[in-house]
């Protein structure tokens, strides 16, 4: 093992430091390598050729199941756009190839990390966490929330005929496939949507990805950049743009917790709610849904308060360490 790459680690958000009292940092030292871009980039096309494997396994699969004539009379539609997603949704397609890629991808991913910290290296950080760091990530959470729920209000006001304002539409649209889910399928959803994908997603970006930027980068490059590639994976132009508010929440209280179990477990809020499976299971009516979004915008100016809150206990551990 290269003692450079033991100094690369030494930053404001190594375990040794966190943990240890007696260990002091040295001087942070950025050093831009090949392996910046590279481990970045090969990890998202793991991430991107697996989920479209097990996409088309799940296809292939269901036209296995039915017989010769109608396999062919589906194929011949599949080159129908409104009909692909029409179909795609009605066999579960995302779901099921999520379920299968995430158990395959998040073992790789903590093999990637084990395999990493035998050399020396820390990649999943897991600082000690406070119940003051717990409630500010729940409230940033909630805020965050919020703010995307006020973006779409907002992309929602462009005239539609725009760019943006079309793109929007199309969302809208396409959105309207999607229809509620319950029995098996809703349990389904919930361990794959709302468990797995969140811990999938952070494994790659919190974990893996933004702690390779940070030891070349300074931290707000990391996470600006983590964040931004992020919203660009999802694909959707208007998805892209609210879950770069998502990004940016849950890369700067990585940062600041030092802890990845905290933006796994605000990614698992943001799908829960954000997803409507927790207003189907709480059986929610059109007057809960309204009164559940005013309590989302209302949560807003407290995300800011939780920031702060989660910058001074960040600040005061660093004194500590220091």
């Amino acid at each position: 093992m290269h003692r450079t790459e033991m100094n690369d680690r030494h930053d404001e958000h190594v375990n040794q430091e966190l943990l240890s009292p007696e260990v002091r940092p040295h001087k942070r030292k950025w050093r831009v390598r090949a392996r910046t871009f590279i481990v970045p980039l090969l990890f998202m096309l793991l991430h991107f050729a697996v989920m479209n494997l097990t996409m088309f396994a799940r296809i292939a699969i269901y036209f296995m199941t039915v017989d010769p004539a109608t396999a062919i009379m589906l194929q011949g539609k599949m080159t129908d756009p409104a009909f692909y997603v029409q179909f795609m949704i009605e066999i579960n397609a995302q779901t099921y190839s999520s379920l299968f890629a995430m158990l395959i991808l998040i073992p790789l991913y903590l093999l990637y990390a084990h395999w990493q910290k035998k050399r020396g290296i820390q990649v999943l950080d897991r600082a000690r966490l406070s119940p003051a760091h717990i409630i500010s990530a729940l409230v940033i959470t909630v805020g965050a929330i919020g703010l995307t729920q006020l973006w779409m209000v907002f992309l929602s006001q462009l005239d539609p005929t725009s760019a943006i304002g079309t793109k929007f539409q199309e969302y809208t649209e396409l959105m309207k496939y999607f229809e509620p889910s319950g029995g098996w399928v809703l349990v389904l959803e919930i361990m794959t949507t709302v468990i797995l994908v969140p811990i999938g997603e952070e494994l790659l970006f919190r974990g893996i990805i933004q702690d390779e930027l940070r030891r070349a980068f300074p931290p707000g490059f990391a996470i600006v950049a983590t964040s931004l590639l992020f919203a660009i994976f999802h694909g959707n132009v208007i998805q892209a743009s609210y879950v770069l508010f998502v990004g940016l929440a849950l890369s700067i209280v990585y940062y600041l917790t030092g802890n990845i179990y905290v933006p796994i477990g605000m990614h698992i809020v943001f799908n829960l709610i954000g997803s409507g499976v927790f207003s189907r299971l709480l059986g929610l009516s059109q007057r809960g849904e309204t009164v559940l979004m005013y309590v989302l915008f209302a949560s807003i100016p407290l995300m800011v308060a939780g920031f702060v809150r989660l910058y001074r206990l960040h600040a005061k551990r660093l004194l500590k360490g220091g």
